[in-house]
């Protein structure tokens, strides 16, 4: 119950708090936009934190990992989009079994291709640790933080200051005005689409040097997105960013205070929320 523990437990919460944004930011935008509940993300997450490790692995480079799970899950989740989902455009039932249907395919592929063992990998040169006033931090945590940061930031000014952008954050507020000004909506889901896969699997490959990638880490931080969607408010980037750190920080400190509560934090927030605000943290 140390001041140091405290600290290290926090650090460490807003890590996975990054984390956790990047897999929850892409599925909020993808709800908020095209009212789509998309199944397949998580499986996205992990297939990207596979893609992530083996190139990791095979060239012992960070940045081409997280650049080629991110390219590989834009592009999948692209087609997704365009060949099935296109097809189905305003049947949302129609819609949600053909997520799952893709979910439980790169599941059961992951699985055969992989099978059940963790894999890990950590960069040479954020192997170390960083001693500050007598606490010890451990390297890839810290760029954990600021690489999230980062994200966001780049998120946050594509949302804010580009038109496709300003098209989305308009359309998840009253898609049918948008559409009334001659503007191709159908376009636009396809670009959220990719943009949130994107996100799906930079997010998976960033957490493959902490906590490894296995056959379920998929649909594990697929239930954590859903529950910071709604803890931070459907379609709302701010509302994503303040629940997936919250979230972060709360279960790193039940994991390192009360472990046995750990894995129940994010729900118990989640009920909170739904009782108190359903609206979520931030609304639109």
């Amino acid at each position: 119950m140390s001041l140091e523990t405290l600290i290290v437990a926090i650090v460490d919460g807003i890590a996975l708090g990054a984390t956790l944004f990047m897999i929850s930011s892409g599925l909020s935008l993808i709800f908020g936009l095209m009212g789509i509940v998309n199944f397949a993300h998580g499986s996205l997450f992990m297939l990207g934190a596979y893609i992530g490790y083996e190139v990791f692995s095979s060239t012992n480079s960070l940045a081409l990992g997280l650049a080629a799970a991110t390219a590989s899950m834009s592009l999948l989740g692209g087609t997704i989009e365009s060949g099935l989902l296109k097809r189905k455009s305003g049947d949302v039932l129609g819609q949600a079994l053909i997520t799952i249907g893709v979910m439980l395919l790169l599941d059961r592929t992951a699985w055969i291709i992989w099978g059940e063992t963790t894999y890990k990998w950590v960069p040479d040169s954020l192997k170390g640790v960083i001693e500050l006033g007598g606490i010890i931090f451990y390297e890839y945590r810290l760029f954990l933080i600021a690489f999230g940061a980062v994200i966001a930031a780049a998120v946050f000014s594509f949302l804010k200051y580009t038109n496709y952008g300003t098209i989305i954050r308009a359309a998840i507020e009253d898609r049918e005005m948008v559409e009334a000004l001659g503007i191709d909506v159908r376009k636009t889901f396809t670009i959220t689409f990719i943009l949130g896969s994107g996100l799906a699997g930079l997010g998976g490959a960033v957490l493959v040097p902490w906590l490894g990638v296995y056959p379920t880490l998929g649909i594990t931080y697929l239930l954590y997105a859903f529950a910071i969607v709604v803890i931070g408010g459907i379609g709302s980037f701010t509302g994503t960013l303040a629940a997936s750190l919250l979230v972060g920080v709360t279960q790193q400190l039940a994991a390192y205070y009360v472990p046995w509560l750990a894995e129940a934090t994010i729900f118990i927030l989640m009920l909170a929320v739904l009782l108190l605000r359903p609206e979520g943290l931030v609304r639109g």
